[in-house]
């Protein structure tokens, strides 16, 4: 009983780590695009928004075609 506390708690620690990064990263490209674009840098702004979009896609387009060959 007391490997699986253990287990669940370092699960939560790594969740909660995870989600922390994950919220940091969010903060600082969103911070990155104010600062950009009050700048007047609409290229670099320009670039992120592409960037963001187009790993969006790449994730779309790989879960469909995980699911067309059922793999998942």
């Amino acid at each position: 009983m007391d490997d699986l506390v253990v287990t669940g708690a370092l699960g939560l620690i790594g969740f909660y780590l995870a989600a922390v990064l994950l919220l940091f990263a969010i903060y600082s490209v969103a911070r990155l695009l104010y600062i950009s674009l009050t700048a007047g840098d609409f290229g670099l702004a320009l670039g992120v928004t592409v960037a963001i979009l187009v790993a969006g896609s790449l994730y779309l387009a790989i879960g469909c075609w995980l699911h067309e060959t059922d793999r998942i």
